[in-house]
């Protein structure tokens, strides 16, 4: 594969309100402190991790989130794709419309091109493209603008992922019994007992050229659907070992030259007993280090390729450990960890319904390859 660039960033999400915020908050090891939602079903609470009110409407905080992540100075973008990734499509703004007038209708349907149709035209992208692929969507958006870049077919490709709160989200994740009671988000844990779901936006500028200071490079990467089970992967863990695999081979690159693999880490039953025995197929022994992010930032959904990206390739220095890391499934760290800035990442990313994608990063250190 190609080489792209990620020549900048934005993150908003529940650790900050910006990219450098939510990095501090990280080395810091400081949690978010959650809000919550009833679970009709059983009237129970369940924590939530929203991002710091604004006052900002949904359409100005993309606008916001462009901006950063193109910088200050007006730029022509009609040689720039827009791609916009989630799983969220525009539920809450369907479910807002639904409350406030008693009820639903067809005509209240809407899409998520709409939304995309309207932020090219607003801000004069080439094009966009739409991407809901459940918890893979922002990463094979990575990939698909990488490919739409080497191709040519571009110059720049603005990649922009966002998990806004939506109360079918949150039930139907509640109904399927997958998010916490205890509140306590432990990946690969023993006594895990399911995830956080937290809010995010996100937004990168991919470009075949390094640019001025890019944050990191896509060296390769891999995505497939197991369609072995409807909502699952397989638990032996072999399509995740064979996605890893691939992910490697398009990057150049063997498993022994991985400096850290980002596990995606949901902390639920089926999803970390898939990635434990996939890392293991793979690495056998000789794992390198792990490391998860949803804790802190919760379970971003659609967004988490590109939240999980972004504050893993601008905190190499030091990423958390975990309190029962002596406990877990797989050797996580129960101190901070520093990675080498210029090592070989491997990052998953592992969806509801089987699709499952990995990513071979690594970070930008000021020598220009």
């Amino acid at each position: 594969m190609t080489p792209i660039y990620l020549q900048r960033g934005a993150l908003h999400s529940a650790l900050g309100v910006e990219l450098r915020s939510a990095g501090n908050a990280l080395r810091q090891g400081s949690r978010a402190l959650p809000s919550s939602f009833l679970l009709h079903e059983l009237q129970q609470p369940r924590a939530y991790l929203s991002v710091a009110d604004s006052g900002e409407s949904r359409d100005q905080r993309f606008d916001r989130l462009i901006g950063e992540t193109l910088g200050e100075q007006p730029q022509d973008l009609s040689d720039c794709l827009l791609i916009v990734a989630s799983t969220s499509l525009d539920i809450n703004d369907l479910e807002t419309l639904v409350a406030s007038e008693g009820g639903f209708r067809s005509e209240h349907s809407t899409t998520l091109d709409l939304l995309a149709r309207t932020l090219q035209q607003r801000w004069g992208f080439a094009d966009a493209f739409t991407l809901n692929t459940a918890c893979t969507s922002a990463a094979n958006g990575l990939l698909y603008g990488a490919r739409m870049l080497a191709a040519g077919l571009y110059e720049r490709v603005l990649v922009l992922a966002f998990e806004t709160p939506s109360a079918i989200a949150q039930q139907g994740f509640g109904a399927l019994d997958l998010t916490s009671p205890s509140g306590a988000y432990r990946p690969f844990h023993p006594e895990r007992d399911g995830l956080i779901l937290g809010e995010a936006y996100a937004a990168t500028l991919l470009a075949r050229e390094p640019g001025e200071a890019p944050l990191a490079k896509l060296l390769g990467g891999f995505s497939a659907c197991d369609t072995s089970n409807l909502t699952t992967t397989c638990e032996d863990g072999s399509h995740i070992d064979w996605v890893m695999r691939e992910a490697l081979r398009s990057a150049g690159v063997d498993s022994g030259q991985i400096g850290l693999v980002k596990l995606h880490g949901t902390a639920t039953g089926a999803n970390d007993r898939a990635e434990s025995n996939g890392v293991r197929l793979l690495f056998g022994d000789a794992l390198p280090p792990l490391c998860v992010l949803k804790p802190w930032l919760g379970h971003t959904l659609g967004a988490c390729g590109l939240s999980e990206t972004l504050l893993l390739v601008e905190n190499l220095a030091s990423l958390p450990g975990v309190d029962y890391a002596a406990e877990a499934l797989l050797p996580l760290n129960g101190a901070p960890l520093t990675i080498e800035p210029d090592s070989l990442l491997l990052a998953n990313f592992f969806g509801f319904g089987g699709n499952n994608a990995s990513l071979v990063l690594q970070r930008c250190t000021g020598e220009q390859v």
